[in-house]
């Protein structure tokens, strides 16, 4: 619609300045064309419909979700528009919104980041979100922390469940202890599916006391994540201090990973 608007202005502006011109080359009375009624109405609506759109479509596009739903968002893609408010880029992203209790899907947002953020904003990268009541598809990003640290990790939770992690497991990572072990030996089991692999783990585990000892656990990774599950490497684990055969492993994910726990398509 954009597109045609500014058409037909440039069209416009191109009929109110060609015609003078013309009759001055042939010899025409220019002046009966410019006292015309039409003349200057057509002027103005040809240049209201060049700088209008643009300017309603800066201003709605400025206009976010200030309340709503809490979400979170995983950007897919970003891209800056060209936008600068005062002197701070404006942003496109591609997302897949997450609430909690429902399906993941795909939505588009703008907003106008500080520069100061807007390395945090990366293809892989979560992001806390309000969703409109009244429309899912409208998506902003929460500046104000409406979004709980304890809800993000309560949606994170929700998506591991879903891919197959038990929610006993869950509570050890949000309950548990943490500590540090080094991995005495690793074996592969198999594949899980095209993305995990399972592991028979022996780790030598230090706990805060500085106590010592050795436990042999089953664990199932991201592929991804093999490279720091190799023996000799230093880990972080939390565990259960009555049961410290009861642990998860804390290893950093890659987007990909991400992309696949929070239903991204690619």
């Amino acid at each position: 619609m954009k597109k045609i608007l500014l058409t037909i202005g440039i069209l416009c502006i191109l009929l109110v300045w060609g015609l003078p011109m013309y009759l001055n080359i042939t010899g025409g009375d220019v002046l009966e064309v410019i006292d015309q009624p039409w003349y200057h109405p057509l002027l103005y609506i040809g240049i209201a419909l060049i700088f209008i759109p643009t300017i309603l479509s800066t201003v709605f596009s400025l206009k976010t979700v200030k309340s709503g739903k809490s979400a979170v968002g995983l950007i897919e893609s970003i891209q800056q528009t060209g936008t600068y408010i005062n002197e701070q880029p404006q942003i496109q992203c591609k997302v897949i919104v997450t609430c909690q209790g429902e399906d993941s899907y795909p939505a588009e947002l703008r907003a106008v980041v500080p520069l100061t953020s807007l390395a945090q904003f990366q293809p892989g990268a979560l992001i806390p979100l309000l969703v409109s009541p009244k429309d899912p598809s409208k998506v902003g990003i929460d500046w104000k922390g409406q979004v709980s640290q304890a809800e993000a990790q309560q949606l994170l939770n929700e998506q591991m469940i879903k891919q197959g992690v038990s929610p006993e497991m869950m509570n050890i990572a949000t309950q548990g202890q943490q500590a540090y072990a080094k991995i005495i030996d690793v074996v592969p089991l198999g594949d899980i599916d095209a993305h995990k692999i399972s592991l028979q783990l022996t780790l030598s585990m230090t706990k805060p006391s500085g106590e010592t000892l050795t436990v042999n656990v089953q664990k199932e990774i991201f592929k991804s994540s093999l490279a720091q599950v190799q023996q000799g490497q230093i880990i972080r684990v939390v565990y259960l201090p009555e049961d410290p055969t009861q642990l998860v492993l804390s290893l950093q994910s890659e987007s990909a990973d991400l992309q696949h726990v929070f239903g991204a398509t690619r």
